[in-house]
């Protein structure tokens, strides 16, 4: 369990990019700096809130809060989607992830009684989606039976899609 003096949860900075980039990239996932700086440029605008997390000083992971989301579904009644939420493998299973949710619903709770996220399929070798779906369950969401997307479009039966992070399963969660 984390105690409050252990760990920090602040807004993107430009300060970030870098450390943020490099950590993932070392890890060999693909987290190009252009990635945080069109999240840093949405801030600015307000069309996305971004929050960095550390752990005893060390970066552990982020979260996106969007408030229009591009699914259809959350678009048409204004749920604002969580997205992008990354934890560092060493960094998790010690709540930075319930945190860094926690921290999004708070915000999307100013302006909706309830948020979307989104999750992949696949579990991969170092676990990719599968520690976010338990999570997501853990924390209270639940799909929103609409079935899953690819590229955010419904997908059709028996047609064939990449299984990629582009095919998607949608949970809601109601904030109050």
């Amino acid at each position: 369990m984390i105690f409050p003096q252990e760990y920090s949860i602040v807004s993107l900075a430009a300060d970030h990019i870098l450390s943020i980039s490099e950590a993932f990239n070392q890890i060999g996932w693909n987290k190009p700096e252009s990635l945080f700086e069109g999240y840093l440029n949405e801030q600015e605008l307000g069309a996305r809130l971004v929050w960095v997390a550390h752990f005893k000083g060390e970066f552990a992971g982020y979260i996106t809060l969007k408030w229009q989301s591009q699914y259809p579904s959350f678009k048409a009644q204004n749920i604002p989607e969580i997205m992008d939420l990354n934890v560092s493998p060493c960094m998790r299973k010690i709540g930075v992830g319930s945190l860094l949710l926690d921290r999004a619903e708070k915000e999307a709770l100013t302006k909706s009684q309830s948020v979307g996220i989104g999750v992949g399929l696949y579990a991969g070798a170092d676990g990719e989606y599968r520690p976010a779906q338990r999570l997501y369950v853990k924390c209270g969401y639940i799909p929103d039976g609409k079935g899953v997307t690819y590229n955010y479009q419904p997908a059709i039966p028996v047609n064939s899609y990449p299984l990629d992070d582009d095919l998607v399963l949608w949970f809601t969660k109601k904030l109050r």
